[in-house]
């Protein structure tokens, strides 16, 4: 049986909509130039476009154990994207991981 996601999808998208309320990790953003999205709103309109039944798995965060991330598998155009989510302790939406499968 499938775990469901730690997060609820819809919450994520909302917090990482205003600047203030999300966080967008180095390292995501480094392979999203990568991949041609130009800056972080872009990255956020993708996220954006994630639905539900591109879930694919929850796991403890290496770090920091405790907290839990989502990680959601998506096809864009010609490639997959393996786009990693969490709800940070301060309540802040997080792109941890945004990067080709």
């Amino acid at each position: 049986m499938k775990t469901p996601p730690t997060y609820d999808l819809d919450k994520i998208k909302e917090l990482l909509k205003a600047e203030e309320t999300r966080f967008i990790t180095r390292p995501s953003r480094y392979e999203a130039v990568k991949l041609g999205y130009a800056d972080d709103d872009a990255m956020v309109d993708r996220v954006l476009m994630l639905q539900a039944n591109e879930f694919y798995k929850t796991m403890e965060a290496e770090t920091m154990p405790g907290l839990w991330q989502d990680v959601y598998r998506s096809d864009d155009l010609t490639i997959t994207l393996y786009i990693k989510l969490q709800i940070s302790f301060n309540g802040k939406g997080v792109i941890i991981s945004f990067k080709e499968k």
